[in-house]
Parts: structure tokens; C-alpha cells; sequence
């Protein structure tokens, strides 16, 4: 009879660590999964960054040249003042070449800002949802410590993680991972 029940003991046993094993291998593969994604936001970030540099460098660039050019047309238009009476038609001939070369280099700055914004726009949004990636593998990770410090009979919440659709209001709707802390099923 004793040798009965240190079988059943040990079939519990076994059957028991079968189910941890289990349970932690699926844990294991959804925080590699968290983790693989991050690394492609990581890595998404750092070449929106790389694009925002160069942007800012050309605005930049636009910005001296467009200021080197309104010097240059200042200095132009004394110095056309000054001729006489062929010096006006050369005078005409430089200011509109000035003003179409002003209109397009303020364009090109109109253009410039407003991808600058974007990237500014799309950073943010990296950023954020790297927070929100970065939360949710310290949600898992202290999930997993609640798990496995305490024994199956003592545990007091456990860990789900499930999809949901959740629209944002400028893009197409992503799938979110939500972490749910519930009390166990009795």
C-alpha cells in the first residue's frame, strides 16, 4: 500500500513538472517573440533617426544658403541702384532670377519642415511604443518571478497575454498585446 502511493506520489510529481515545463517553455517563447519585436522597433527607431538627421542637415544647409543668397541679393540690388540706364534692365533681369530662386528655396524649406515634422511625428511614435513594449516584457518578467516563487496551489494571480484590435486614429488598425493579472479559477 506505501509503495502505491509513493507511485501515485511520483506519477503526481512527474505529471506536475510535465505541465511547469510546459507552461514555461510557452513563456520562454512568447518573451523571445516580445523581445524579437522590440529589437525591429529598436532598429525601425535608429533609421528614422538617421533620416531625421540628414533632414535637419539639408534644412539646415537650405537655411544658410537661402540666407547667403538674400545677402547676395541685397548686395546685388545696391549695387544695381547704382548703374545707370542699361544697369536697369540687368537689374530686372537679377531680381526675378533672386525672387524665383528665393520661391523655390523657401519651398524647398515649406518641404523640408514639413517632412521634418513627420519624422518628428513617426519618432514619437517609435518611442511610445517602444515604452509600451519595454512595460509589457516587465510585466511578463514580473509575471514569471510571481510564477515561479510561489508554489501552483499558492498562487495568487495569473499571467494572460491576448491580442486585441485596437484603432488608432491616424493609421490602420495594430494589434496590441494586452498583460491581464486575474485571480485563479477555483
Amino acid at each position: 500500500m506505501a509503495a502505491e502511493e509513493v507511485l501515485q506520489t511520483v506519477d503526481h510529481y512527474k505529471t506536475e513538472i510535465e505541465r511547469l515545463t510546459k507552461e514555461l517553455t510557452e513563456t520562454t517563447h512568447e518573451k523571445i517573440q516580445a523581445a524579437e519585436y522590440g529589437l525591429v522597433v529598436l532598429e525601425e527607431k535608429l533609421t528614422l533617426k538617421q533620416q531625421y538627421d540628414e533632414l535637419e542637415a539639408e534644412y539646415d544647409s537650405l537655411k544658410q544658403e537661402l540666407e547667403q543668397l538674400k545677402e547676395a541679393f541685397g548686395q546685388s540690388f545696391s549695387i544695381h541702384r547704382k548703374v545707370a540706364e542699361d544697369g536697369e534692365t540687368r537689374e530686372e533681369t537679377l531680381l526675378q532670377e533672386s525672387a524665383s530662386k528665393e520661391a523655390y528655396y523657401l519651398g524647398k524649406i515649406l518641404e523640408m519642415q514639413n517632412e521634418l515634422k513627420q519624422s518628428r511625428a513617426v519618432v514619437t511614435n517609435v518611442q511610445a511604443e517602444n515604452e509600451r513594449l519595454t512595460a509589457v516584457v516587465q510585466d511578463l518578467k514580473e509575471c514569471m518571478r510571481t510564477r515561479h516563487s510561489t508554489s501552483p496551489e499558492d498562487t495568487a494571480t495569473r499571467c494572460h497575454l491576448r491580442r486585441r484590435e485596437q484603432p488608432s486614429p491616424d493609421t490602420e488598425p495594430a494589434s496590441t498585446l494586452i498583460l491581464d493579472l486575474q485571480p485563479p479559477e477555483l
